[in-house]
């Protein structure tokens, strides 16, 4: 019984754990701009995270060079900034607050993802 307590309260906590560290993580999707995969244009592949603390985005060092455009609520660009590869961390403006749309965009794809500032 004690064992079965104690797995208990590992997997609870590991779960109350796995929740507040989520909350910093932006799920980034793929859009394809051609529709190349037979007018489906959102691909399938692995989900890859931007971590986001505070004003600060760290993304994974990337080969390709983007424009990082943040959109809001009306598909307006709000803010763009050029991000050169290999790249880790951005820093936004902190007079930017609202939950906006972020984009990385490359010559016929982009990433999407919704982040809250």
């Amino acid at each position: 019984m004690r064992k079965f307590l104690l797995i208990l309260a590992l997997v609870m906590g590991g779960a109350c754990l796995s929740k507040s560290f989520a909350g910093n993580q932006i799920p980034m999707q793929i859009i394809d701009k051609g529709g190349v995969g037979h007018g489906n244009t959102l691909a399938p592949p692995r989900p890859w995270y931007i971590t986001q603390d505070d004003y600060v985005l760290t993304l994974p060092a990337f080969e390709d060079d983007f424009t990082l455009e943040l959109r809001d609520e009306n598909d307006v660009i709000v803010y763009t900034d050029y991000v050169t590869a290999g790249t880790t961390q951005v820093v936004l403006p902190s007079m930017l607050s609202g939950d906006f749309e972020l984009r990385l965009v490359a010559d016929t794809y982009y990433y999407r993802g919704y982040i809250n500032l």
